[in-house]
């Protein structure tokens, strides 16, 4: 989406725009210098304070909508005894679905004379070094003019409007207001006010030639980009060829990219991952496939029809509890079912951090439950076979139709795929889901960690045998074999234990020979390229 700048209007901000400035400044500036920001409101602060200019300062309208604006307000240079009076701005914010289309330029433009003829020597700011110096703005120490906290660097600038500026020196104060606006709590409480975005810790963060998304779909070599309300088209930059596919984005990865209004924007970086959701392709091969980044819980859609499978559970358990999520598992069409309690119960005995909850959502049963775990800022991953109900429940959580749905087949109680592919999907109150197509087979490889988390209990009697190389088997002492003696461990759960923990050896140990294979067919591949 391109913006015309000739439907621009620049005008002076009334009272009326204050809530729609300070909400296009929060956007403008949010997530990109730390978690969340503080300068809506600074801009809030400032228009009580009695250095601000509004005669000078001006916002940017496009079809009724206030998509940038630039604040004024008289700051001081010090220097002994003597006070000079200069001007400076900030913030100077543009809606950031309209970034790239010369509004920042725009309102430059036109109160940069506006500040001339109103008499004032100079301009001083602390703004992007990338930016402003294509508008004639240059160092400060070019002046002898430093700042008090960090003397001197290149996001230190200034910007002579008349006679008298170079005789200006000393240091550089601008309004107290400036410094009032750190308190994390009064930050908070004021952005409550405004609709929820989420506050990101990421280490990339100094952004500003380069956006921050989240990935919303990746279809073989090609990715979307959820930018705002914008999903756009991405291709990776060309580096990430050279990379391990684990550090290839996934559905949930927050990256940093280059945007392209007219085309293909380009994927720079992926930001470190709270959570990493894998399974092997298909057991066979042992394959990784990288599902999902990011997500708080992974929903284990279930029904209890002929879907529901005890082993399949655990091993999406696995695979959550490796991939630092919290499992959870719903277990769908409960009026289908005579004694869903049993089923929930049952459930819970996979691990001691599982979450289960019986529902219906054609007749909304148990669906308040859920509402726990739908706050602002969380990711809830959904997967589960084919007609578990994952498009169901998304079109229950939403209460609208988000997603198609299929009905399940008579003869067999499987259900069609409906969903094709990963998809992230952001609600209104701040909540993302992202829904995976329907998996039936769910194989182990590489989680080790997760196998042991889920059945924690087992490891723990583990480490009470007589011998620490104990096989659980003739030897004395095993207190593996008390506990299935005494009713303690069901036999079935621990061969279930041991049935997943051979089968992730073995695909690990292949998926390490495969990764050799293809490490070395690239470096095969480049020789032969240069020579």
């Amino acid at each position: 989406m391109s913006t015309n700048i000739n439907n621009i209007n620049l005008r002076k901000e009334t009272k009326e725009d204050y809530y729609a400035t300070e909400l296009m400044t929060m956007r403008a500036f949010w997530n990109l210098h730390g978690p969340g920001c503080n300068e809506h409101l600074m801009v809030n602060k400032l228009r009580g304070a009695e250095e601000y200019l509004p005669e000078l300062s001006r916002v940017a309208e496009l079809d009724g909508k206030i998509v940038g604006a630039i604040f004024y307000s008289k700051a001081k240079v010090v220097d002994g005894d003597r006070e000079h009076e200069v001007l400076t701005f900030g913030p100077l914010a543009v809606e950031p679905t309209c970034c790239n289309s010369g509004i920042g330029s725009l309102l430059l433009k036109e109160t940069l004379p506006l500040a001339r003829e109103a008499g004032y020597k100079g301009i001083v700011i602390c703004g992007e070094p990338g930016y402003y110096p294509k508008h004639g703005f240059i160092t400060c120490d070019h002046f002898d003019i430093h700042h008090p906290a960090f003397g001197n660097s290149s996001a230190f600038m200034a910007y002579p409007l008349n006679e008298g500026f170079n005789e200006i020196h000393g240091l550089f104060y601008e309004a107290l207001v400036f410094e009032e606006c750190e308190d994390e709590e009064e930050i908070r409480e004021f952005t409550g006010d405004f609709p929820y975005y989420n506050p990101l810790k990421l280490s990339c963060q100094w952004l500003h030639v380069e956006k921050l998304g989240r990935i919303s779909e990746v279809n073989k070599n090609s990715y979307k980009i959820k930018f705002w309300e914008r999903e756009l088209p991405a291709k990776l930059k060309g580096s990430f060829y050279e990379e391990d596919a684990e550090k290839l984005p996934v559905v949930g990865d927050y990256v940093t990219f280059l945007l392209n209004d007219r085309g293909e924007s380009t994927i720079l970086s992926v930001c470190e991952r709270k959570s990493f959701l894998q399974r092997p392709d298909q057991a066979k091969t042992a394959v990784m496939q990288y599902m999902v980044a990011n997500a708080d819980y992974l929903f284990i859609v279930t029904s209890l029809n002929e879907d529901y499978n005890y082993n399949r559970i655990a091993r999406y358990v696995s695979i959550a509890l490796q991939g630092n999520t919290t499992p959870v598992v719903i277990l769908t069409k409960s009026d289908l079912c005579s004694n869903p309690g049993r089923y929930m119960r049952e459930v819970e005995g996979i691990s001691d951090k599982v979450r289960a909850h019986a529902i219906s959502a054609v007749y909304g049963i148990g669906l308040d439950e859920l509402k726990d775990y739908m706050t602002p800022g969380t990711t809830i991953c959904l997967m589960g076979s084919s007609g578990a109900g994952k498009s169901t429940l998304i079109n229950a959580i939403t209460g609208e139709e988000t997603m198609k749905t299929s009905a399940i087949r008579e003869d067999d109680d499987k259900g069609r795929h409906t969903t094709t592919y990963r998809k992230l999907i952001e609600l209104p109150d701040g909540v993302t889901i992202i829904d995976t197509p329907g998996m039936r087979e769910v194989g182990m490889a590489n989680v080790q960690e997760g196998i042991d988390d889920t059945f924690s209990d087992i490891v723990e009697l583990e480490s009470r045998c007589r011998f620490s190389n104990c096989r659980h088997d003739t030897e004395p002492g095993c207190a593996v074999k008390a506990a299935i003696e005494s009713g303690e461990l069901s036999a079935e759960r621990y061969e279930l234990y041991k049935n997943l923990g051979r089968e992730n050896t073995k695909n690990y140990a292949l998926k390490k020979q495969i990764s050799k294979w293809a490490k070395e067919y690239k470096k095969y591949n480049k020789r032969n390229i240069w020579e």
